[in-house]
């Protein structure tokens, strides 16, 4: 019977089902208060099944569980929706979805989960529907980005960067770095990817100064500041990593003004949204030696213009959006998020990484 699970709930008969299952199953309906079809999800699709980012219908049944005995999941690419099922869905997962869609189409949603971690592209939020609930994928993505940050900050730490340019210039440079003990790693956020990438660091030995919204102190970082004092500590850092999301507080804060107090030599790796970091400011920065290596992840047009002038900056590292997300099981990571928020739907609890209107995460 474990195959049941993929069964849509309109394909089910409670009363044809062995008598065991059959009272496992009216015991959970009568604990929850479940009817057939009582779970409908409308999934959104813009990218091929062959992407990694693709939602099926059997993985979002397989996350939901028993729940998926009462569910009705149907899949749709974005480019032909189906207005009258997501009228009637009480669920809904996508990524970089039109909002005016839901707001036209989607009255009768609870929830709309997203399969990513960052919001700024969907605020405000004037397009949820009334009581209905927005959630993201926050979490997911510790594991993989911790480790890639690690070896990120590693890298711009022992002049990777240098050593790059130096290779394509045919050039011989034996010059030496200090080890990762003697630096001072100043983070700009400080959430589940932050302390991912600091934990790994950690055992390393460098100091760690989180900048964060409430100043709180972390067992992860050896000193928290707030934001507004990031002007206090910003030339201790040997390397700056920009984790925090895009919101209207953060965009452009780091600026040429921030960027000229870093010491000399120091340098920045953004894990976060391209316009959090003024990019004309840093390629100056890396021009003139005031910075000595930067990487970049993300960047304000993705993919990143053939013709950008990024390309060609000295010392600059330039990833295509991969550090933080699994080729295998990072949807279901996602999915298991969403389903433990209908699970906790169904039996009155909170929701878990529901945005916060005021905070834009």
């Amino acid at each position: 019977m474990l195959g049941t699970r993929f069964l849509l709930a309109q394909d089910l008969d409670v009363k044809k089902l062995p008598y065991g299952i059959k009272i496992a199953c009216t015991d959970y309906v009568r604990h929850k208060g479940l009817k057939m079809r009582d779970i409908l999800v409308y999934v959104e699709n813009r990218l091929s099944p062959s992407s990694p980012y693709f939602v099926s219908q059997s993985a979002v049944l397989t996350a939901l569980g028993k729940d998926g005995l009462y569910a009705d999941v149907r899949c749709y690419p974005a480019s032909a929706p189906d207005y009258d099922f997501l009228a009637t869905a009480h669920y809904f997962i996508g990524s970089g979805f039109d909002t005016e869609r839901i707001k036209n189409h989607g009255s009768s949603l609870r929830l709309v989960h997203c399969t990513s971690a960052g919001v700024d592209r969907y605020l405000p939020l004037d397009w949820l529907p009334d009581g209905a609930m927005f959630t993201n994928s926050s979490g997911v993505h510790g594991e993989k980005g911790g480790a890639f940050g690690l070896m990120t900050v590693l890298m711009l730490c022992e002049g990777v960067p240098r050593h790059i340019e130096n290779q394509k210039l045919h050039r011989w440079d034996p010059a030496l770095s200090k080890g990762i003990a003697s630096k001072t790693i100043l983070f700009l956020g400080f959430g589940d990817l932050g302390q991912a990438i600091a934990a790994r660091l950690k055992p390393l030995g460098p100091k760690i100064i989180a900048v964060t919204r409430s100043g709180q102190p972390n067992a992860g970082a050896d000193q928290t500041v707030l934001v507004e004092e990031v002007h206090t500590v910003i030339g201790r850092a040997d390397c700056l990593v920009v984790c925090c999301p895009l919101t209207p507080a953060t965009r452009g804060m780091v600026d040429r003004e921030m960027i000229s107090k870093m010491k000399r030599g120091s340098t920045l790796f953004n894990i976060a949204r391209g316009p959090i970091v003024d990019n004309r400011a840093l390629v100056d920065a890396l021009t003139d030696g005031h910075l000595s290596g930067a990487a970049l992840d993300v960047f304000d047009q993705e993919p990143l213009p053939s013709d950008s002038n990024l390309w060609d900056v000295p010392n600059l590292i330039i990833f295509p959006h991969i550090s933080c997300d699994d080729a295998e099981g990072y949807i279901d990571k996602c999915l298991s998020i969403f389903a433990g928020n209908v699970e906790r739907y169904l039996t009155g609890r909170p929701l878990n990484n529901v945005i916060d209107t005021q905070a834009g995460y």
